[in-house]
């Protein structure tokens, strides 16, 4: 992977122009890796997201017993040939897992780890980012099915040790208003316990699509998922097998969402490949963009975004495009009236504080934002602009970076934004395309 700048500044740019072929989906390609890792035989995992969540998971797999063989294409893209373990662990004494700062991969590990024998401690470099995220909910639930689990607080926050010990199926009530991965932790788990699982969401669901993700991921790997009432109740038989498949990841639509942040504020016109229909949150995405003004359109799976004239304010439920807040937030910033995201509370609970921390970086910028518990308020800025010439820090969150960076894109004086580089995370080429498009970036350490 070609070698991320610490620190870039952003220019104002001429409008944007040119066709991308986005990262493929981290979210998917998580998933199907889980999916072949638990499979019995040869998967094939076509495209997926290179991004430092996939490192993660594929070294924690391997470590678990599979084995894995990585084939990079030409084109840049990768191949990877997963067999797996059938679901029983092959996990040495003492083991540890570091799963950096990647949240999805150390729930949907957990769920699994519960089959382990022998204790494993799940570790981050981050303690700061990832150490301070919760997983209590997850961690009373497999301890209702027979885990043994210690966390480093109450909150279920890393370090953590799990051990499967008399692990069982049965009935768990859960919550569901901090992370849908709680949940899509627990349904990859189901199908191998003997009594499979009844699980029932006490609350509100937050980022809904992605469950549904999941079960389309078991779904294809011949799991039976039964929807007795959505986002609420879903029953899992026990003794499945997971089956071995060959899988093509498709576009990330957060990704191809910063690059429509960017073209909102800069303008012009772009077009981004590989974007399938039907994809519940890439749909989202694509209507708030629309209801900014831009125009939008679709042929097969390519999206043309075409930005001229002002962008107008919106109210939305961010809750439904969760991981592109920021950079729906930062394209607002040049809207000619206000703007309210709301439903957004478990955006503290990100690699930053993606309400708090986004406001403050972005007013430092010459933006207009109040933050509020559970939204985030954007009012248009003065007639000459958001002024720039500040240094913003994005946190160690790559969301953050794709705001800024976005917002650079039209600020009376250039911006410098710091660790960029966690923008690996899930969209290692973003500045590079960006470049492409006609940005003007400047690499400065």
């Amino acid at each position: 992977m070609k070698t991320l700048p610490e620190i870039v500044r952003i220019h104002s740019s001429a409008p944007l122009s040119g066709i991308i072929l986005p990262p493929s989906s981290k979210y998917h390609t998580l998933r199907y890796i889980l999916a072949a890792f638990l499979a019995q035989g040869m998967s094939t995992i076509y495209y997926p997201a290179i991004s430092d969540d996939t490192d993660v998971l594929l070294q924690a797999c391997s470590q678990l017993g599979a084995h894995i063989h990585v084939e990079n294409q030409s084109d840049g893209r990768q191949i990877l040939s997963v067999r797996g373990t059938a679901g029983i662990l092959r996990t040495p004494s003492g083991a540890t897992i570091d799963v950096g700062n990647a949240g999805a991969v150390l729930r949907l590990l957990l769920g699994i780890c519960a089959l382990s024998s022998e204790t494993i401690t799940f570790t981050t470099p981050y303690p700061q980012s990832l150490g301070r995220r919760p997983n209590a909910d997850l961690l009373r639930a497999l301890a209702q099915l027979g885990a043994v689990i210690e966390s480093h607080s109450d909150e279920g926050t890393l370090p953590i040790k799990i051990r499967g010990g008399q692990i069982h199926g049965g009935k768990l009530r859960i919550s569901g208003k901090k992370s849908s991965q709680y949940i899509s932790a627990l349904l990859f788990l189901a199908p191998l316990l003997k009594e499979g699982l009844e699980i029932e969401i006490i609350d509100e669901l937050t980022s809904a699509s992605f469950l549904d993700l999941t079960i389309e991921v078991l779904e294809k790997a011949g799991i039976t998922v039964i929807t007795e009432d959505s986002y609420k109740h879903y029953v899992v038989p026990g003794m499945q097998h997971y089956q071995p498949r060959d899988y093509v990841i498709p576009g990330d639509y957060p990704s191809a969402a910063a690059l429509l942040a960017a073209v909102a504020i800069a303008k012009g016109e772009i077009s981004i490949t590989n974007l399938q229909s039907g994809d519940t949150n890439g749909e989202a995405i694509l209507e708030v963009f629309s209801e900014m003004g831009m125009q939008v359109t679709r042929t097969g799976n390519t999206i043309t975004a075409t930005s001229r004239g002002p962008l107008e304010g919106i109210a939305i439920d961010g809750n439904r495009t969760i991981d592109s807040v920021p950079v729906i937030a930062a394209a607002t910033c040049f809207a000619k009236s206000p703007s309210r995201i709301y439903n957004v509370a478990n955006l503290r609970l990100k690699e930053s504080d993606r309400i708090n921390d986004l406001a403050r970086e972005l007013n430092k910028a010459g933006c207009h934002v109040i933050p509020s518990a559970d939204s985030i308020e954007i009012y248009p800025t003065a007639q000459d602009g958001v002024k720039g010439g500040v240094e913003l820090d994005a946190h160690a969150d790559h969301r953050l970076i794709e705001a800024f960076v976005a917002v650079g894109l039209a600020t009376n004086r250039p911006i410098t934004v710091s660790n960029v580089f966690h923008i690996a995370k899930s969209y290692p080429q973003f500045f590079d395309d960006l470049v492409k498009l006609g940005a003007k970036i400047e690499r400065v350490f």
